[in-house]
């Protein structure tokens, strides 16, 4: 053999020999992986992580995937439609009395066979043959609290601003009234109303006292239609201060009729009479003789009906601090009675 042969195939085999070793080498070194050759690294060798197996795995929180919180979606408060005007029907009330009347009654105390006392009511004739099988209230006389209930009837020119005053009795007292308010009133006192329900009395309905029928003035001598129409004219008066999506549900006449009952009814109002009025309207009455007509006639479950004068803001504070130390409470009347 050629000695040039020989030489060829003794750097063949040291050049086996070296890729055998570094091979070897490699595959022993669990601390280097290879990578998948590019085209700027055709062997590229990582260096890796030796686990020690002495030392507890290291659990973080960020090890541990969060669970992701539920995003609670914002609520819309509910939208309270306006109150829609109810549907009258003149026809369903064409056969019934038009014959006004007025509201009569007197108290008397009588003594119960037990020792106690007890206020009595009797309701005149003509008032209790018209209200006869319609939905009314005069009286709470379910009311076992020992509340007596203050109305007061708003209509006339208030020149002394007796109602502010009245208000603020009411309000130092933490006792709330209900305050009928006829139609003339919401367009001239604006202001009071406003005051009135912003201090969380109630507002009902007097109608239009100054309505002109045929036969007289009042809503009691209105047509059907105009009854109907005049009510509701009220209620837009008194949504332009408390909102659209509010109405009134009590109105007090101050004459009426059988049909007047029934179409108060209709249209979702519940009747409120009186248990007890006086001369109150006359700035002139005697201060101390109003509160004692006040005391003489206090019962529970009455409804007292009070104009708003100046008497009235003046004994008012005095009345109401008798009647609590004699421990009655003072009820706010509803709808539903």
């Amino acid at each position: 053999m050629r000695r040039s042969n020989v030489i060829s195939l003794f750097i063949m085999f040291a050049a086996v020999s070296v890729f055998i070793i570094v091979m070897a080498f490699v595959g022993k070194n669990p601390k280097q992986t290879i990578a998948s050759p590019t085209a700027t690294n055709p062997v590229a060798v990582l260096p890796t992580a030796t686990p020690d197996e002495t030392k507890a795995p290291d659990v973080t929180a960020s090890a541990v995937p969060e669970t992701p919180v539920p995003t609670e979606e914002p609520t819309e408060e509910p939208t309270q439609a306006p109150v829609v005007r109810p549907v009258i029907n003149p026809s369903d009330f064409s056969n019934m009395s038009t014959k006004a009347v007025s509201w009569g009654i007197s108290g008397s105390v009588v003594t119960k066979e037990d020792g106690t006392e007890e206020m009595v009511y009797t309701i005149e004739d003509a008032a209790q043959k018209a209200a006869d099988g319609a939905s009314y209230i005069y009286r709470m006389a379910d009311d076992t609290e020992k509340n007596i209930y203050l109305t007061f009837n708003l209509g006339y020119e208030d020149a002394a601003k007796s109602t502010l005053k009245i208000l603020d009795r009411l309000k130092a007292a933490g006792v709330k009234a209900t305050f009928f308010i006829a139609k003339n009133y919401f367009t001239e006192n604006e202001d009071i109303v406003r005051t009135i329900i912003e201090q969380g009395h109630t507002v009902g309905s007097r109608g239009d006292i100054f309505a002109r029928g045929e036969d007289g003035t009042g809503m009691a001598y209105l047509a059907t239609s105009e009854f109907s129409d005049s009510m509701w004219s009220i209620e837009e008066l008194y949504q332009g201060i408390a909102g659209e999506n509010t109405r009134m549900t009590l109105y007090r006449p101050d004459k009426f009729s059988v049909r007047d009952l029934a179409l108060a009814e209709a249209m979702g109002y519940t009747v409120v009479f009186r248990s007890f009025d006086y001369y109150d309207w006359d700035d002139k009455v005697d201060v101390n003789k109003a509160l004692r007509t006040l005391k003489d006639n206090t019962a529970a479950g009455s409804v007292y009906q009070l104009s708003s004068s100046k008497v009235n803001a003046e004994i008012l504070e005095d009345y109401i601090i008798w009647a609590k130390d004699r421990g009655f409470g003072f009820g706010v009347l509803s709808a539903n009675g």
